[in-house]
C-alpha cells in the first residue's frame, strides 16, 4: 500500500525570468506562469485528486487555485496551505542573483562557480546549502540539517493521509530537488521546470521517486 504524491513546482514568476533567488520571497506569476499552471492542471485530468495542498507562499497557492480550477473532475476548490512545502529560504541571498549565491558560496569551498547548478554537481545539495548558510551574513540560510528535518517532517504529515490517497503538492523548485536527491536513488537531479511533476510513492517504510521533472502524467 502506498500513497501517491504528485509535486507539481509553481509556475514561472517574474524572479525566475531574471534568474534570482526567491526562497520565501514573492513576485507574481507571468503569464507564462498562469499558463504553467493551468496546463499541469489539465495534465493531471487522469488523476481522481483527493487531496490538494501547497506552499503557504502565495505563488504556490495561485499555482494550486489555477491547477485545480483547470482540472475537469475535481471537487477541490481550494489548497491546504502549509509551511512544510514552502521553498528553502535564502537569508540574505533572498532577492540576489542565482550568480551571486554560487560565488560565495562556491568561494568558500575553495572554488568559483557562477550557477548554484554547478555547485550541486560538484558537492551535492546538502553541501550547497551548507556553504550558502556559512556565506550568508546573517546565517538565517537554511542549512542541510534544518532541510533534513523539513524534508521528513513532510513526508510524516502526508503519510498520515489514507493508503491509495492520490496527493497534489504545488511546491517550489529547490525544495523538490533537495526532496529528490534526499530520497530518490540519484545525487544528482537538476533543477525541475516551472510546472514539471514529481511523483512520489510513500510507505511506512520508504518514500520513492517514481519520476521526476516531468511535464506529462506517467500512472
Amino acid at each position: 500500500m502506498a500513497i501517491n504524491v504528485y509535486m507539481v513546482r509553481h509556475g514561472e514568476t517574474y524572479f525566475n525570468m531574471f534568474a534570482r533567488l526567491q526562497g520565501w520571497s514573492d513576485t507574481p506569476l507571468t503569464e507564462k506562469g498562469e499558463e504553467d499552471a493551468a496546463k499541469v492542471g489539465r495534465e493531471l485530468a487522469p488523476l481522481q485528486i483527493d487531496y490538494l495542498f501547497s506552499s503557504d507562499l502565495k505563488r504556490a497557492v495561485d499555482t494550486a487555485r489555477i491547477l485545480i480550477k483547470n482540472h475537469p473532475k475535481s471537487t477541490i476548490t481550494e489548497p491546504t496551505q502549509s509551511k512544510l512545502f514552502r521553498e528553502v529560504f535564502y537569508g540574505s541571498f533572498e532577492g540576489h542573483s542565482n550568480e551571486e549565491g554560487a560565488i560565495w558560496a562556491s568561494h568558500l569551498a575553495g572554488d568559483r562557480m557562477r550557477r548554484l547548478s554547478q555547485v550541486i554537481d560538484k558537492y551535492g545539495m546538502p553541501k550547497l546549502h551548507d556553504l550558502l548558510h556559512e556565506a550568508d551574513p546573517a546565517h538565517l540560510a537554511e542549512d542541510s540539517q534544518q532541510l533534513n528535518q523539513r524534508c521528513d517532517q513532510a513526508m510524516e504529515f502526508l503519510r498520515q493521509l489514507p493508503d491509495n490517497s492520490n496527493v497534489v503538492v504545488a511546491a517550489h523548485g529547490s525544495i523538490i530537488r533537495y526532496i529528490a536527491c534526499r530520497y530518490g536513488e540519484r545525487d544528482d537531479y537538476e533543477g525541475p521546470d516551472n510546472g514539471a511533476i514529481m511523483k512520489l510513492s510513500l510507505s511506512p517504510e520508504q518514500v520513492k521517486v517514481d519520476f521526476y521533472n516531468q511535464k506529462t502524467l506517467e500512472i
